[in-house]
């Protein structure tokens, strides 16, 4: 994407960190923000702090460990603005331990957290984007743990470099098709 000015992004995990960092540079390119957090009061927080600097905001409070939340989510966003031109996939968490220490669940919470909700949202927002048919981008966040890996967080490392194996495979099946959607990673 090179022009930015009202186009909508949607940046999940918004409230703070580098999704916030995200949204108020665009804001400063004038785009459209819809800004998911599963905090409510760091959403509010972020949001409040972006409008008042102008920036058109939607504040969409949503799980996306959940497929439902995530859908609405987009739904909002397309209620709302008719499109989606940026999708960063910023949400996520970090858990340490000895794979042989970690309990199955946070395991569960990790893998959804990181990378199916990744999956989640490119699933329902790229045939939306095709649709549009227009340039639009998709930001993974991954970090350098997508890349490396080190002792004590083996759930951590697994979900980032599956965010960049997603991002890959993604990108080259969309440019199989001549889309116009353009993928990266963080």
């Amino acid at each position: 994407m090179k022009e930015f000015k009202n186009k909508v992004a949607l940046i999940t995990g918004a409230g703070n960190g580098f999704g916030f960092e995200i949204a108020k540079e665009c804001a400063a390119r004038g785009m459209k923000l819809a800004l998911n957090d599963i905090d409510k009061k760091d959403l509010e927080i972020a949001s409040e702090a972006l409008r008042k600097e102008g920036a058109e905001v939607l504040t969409l409070h949503a799980d996306v460990t959940i497929p439902e939340e995530v859908d609405k989510m987009v739904d909002r966003t397309i209620d709302t603005f008719g499109q989606i031109d940026f999708l960063v996939n910023n949400a996520g968490v970090a858990i340490s331990g000895p794979v042989w220490e970690l309990p199955l669940q946070d395991w569960e919470w990790i893998v959804s957290a990181n990378i199916m909700s990744q999956v989640y949202a490119m699933k329902k927002v790229i045939p939306l984007m095709l649709k549009q048919n227009t340039e639009c981008h998709i930001l993974n966040v991954a970090s350098v743990a997508g890349l490396i890996t080190s002792n004590g967080m083996p759930a951590y490392h697994t979900t980032k470099h599956a965010s960049v194996a997603l991002t890959e495979s993604t990108s080259f099946d969309l440019q199989a098709i001549g889309s116009k959607i353009k993928l990266s990673v963080f």
